[in-house]
This record gives C-alpha cells, sequence and structure tokens, in this order.
C-alpha cells in the first residue's frame, strides 16, 4: 500500500473517530464519516469494504490508546528511575485527563455489554488483559496485598473510571470532579492509590 492510500485510509479512521464522539456510534454513517474525512463514500467501501468493519478498525484504535499506551507509558517511567507508586500516580493522571474527553467511545467501547450484556467483545478482552498486565507491575510495590486482593482493588479503581467515562457529570450535584484541572485530578489520583498502596511508602 502507498503513502497516498495508507494517508487515506488514516484519514478515514480519524474521522470515524471524531464522528463517534460527537454523534455517538448508532448516529455514525458512512455519509457522516466521509464528509468528515472529506472523501466520497465510495473510498470508505474501497478501502474498508464495510461501515461495520471501519467501525471496528476504529474502536481497536481507540482501544490502543485507552490501554497499551498506559503500559508503555508506565514502563518509560519506570525506565527513567520512577517508582512503581510515582509512575502508576502518573499514568493515572493521565489517564483520568482523557477519561471525560471522549463519553461516546468509552460508551462505543462497551456498548455490547451496556446495550446487550455480552461480556465477550474486545473491548472486555482488552481491559481484562490490561488489567491483568497492570497488576502484575504493581505487585511489588503492594506486598500488603494478596493477588486476589490487588485485582480487586484495580477492579474498584477502574469501575469508578469507566463510569465517569461514559457519565462525566454524573456526581456534578454531588461533588464537581472537573478534571479538566490538574488540581482535581491530582486529588482524585492520590485518593485512589490508597486502594493499592495505603501501607507502602
Amino acid at each position: 500500500m502507498g503513502n497516498e492510500e495508507q494517508n487515506a485510509r488514516d484519514r478515514i479512521i480519524r474521522a470515524t473517530i471524531t464522528c463517534i464522539e460527537r454523534d455517538g456510534l448508532d448516529a455514525t454513517g458512512i455519509r457522516e464519516i466521509a464528509r468528515e474525512a472529506q472523501v466520497n463514500s465510495a473510498a470508505i467501501s474501497y478501502y474498508f469494504r464495510s461501515k461495520e468493519k471501519l467501525i471496528s478498525l476504529a474502536i481497536e484504535q481507540t482501544l490502543d490508546q485507552a490501554f497499551g499506551n498506559v503500559l508503555t507509558d508506565f514502563d518509560k517511567l519506570r525506565a527513567g528511575g520512577a517508582g512503581v507508586r510515582e509512575a502508576f500516580e502518573a499514568v493515572l493522571e493521565d489517564i483520568v485527563g482523557n477519561t471525560t474527553r471522549w463519553p461516546r467511545i468509552a460508551h462505543a467501547h462497551f456498548r455490547e455489554v451496556l446495550v446487550h450484556q455480552r461480556y465477550e467483545g474486545m473491548a472486555i478482552q482488552r481491559l481484562n488483559a490490561f488489567l491483568g498486565e497492570l497488576a502484575a507491575k504493581l505487585a511489588p510495590a503492594a506486598p500488603h496485598l494478596t493477588p486476589d486482593m490487588l485485582r480487586m482493588a484495580l477492579a474498584q479503581l477502574w469501575s469508578s473510571l469507566l463510569l465517569l467515562s461514559m457519565m462525566p457529570k454524573l456526581f456534578d450535584p454531588f461533588i464537581l470532579l472537573d478534571f479538566a484541572t490538574l488540581e482535581t485530578r491530582r486529588a482524585w489520583v492520590k485518593q485512589a492509590s490508597r486502594l493499592i498502596f495505603a501501607c507502602s511508602s
């Protein structure tokens, strides 16, 4: 595939992600994607064969950003001399900052669960594999937790993150969690990380 074709494919995938976040998965169609990508509808069929294939690729790319990049960033911080807790809180701060920016993307990731109670989808597999890898990386800094307790703590933490990522204003009448502000992100991360590092230095 030449550079021009690859650039066109990338532009269409980016446009698909933009449309999903702006309009929601159900309202994202070929026409909307083509308009956003500034191509004709035939180009989408040519490069991706079907809307379903295109949506799947767009979701896969956002899942890579949601999960794969976190572990890479964590490893880079550790290689640069950061401790386990320091690296975890740094990447968690980034996640919290990003988590409420794209609620419709988060909803699209877990649509099959939310709408149909189907738990075999790609997002569920990626989430659980990610948490398993993360637990292994955090375990040395949380010796006070058994492996099951550590997994439970991560499940508790990610449950709240997932809820807020899909419904960022859910708790506004109770407490304003404005993750656009660094102060709020840091306070949330410090509180959340105590689930894992409560007894460690």
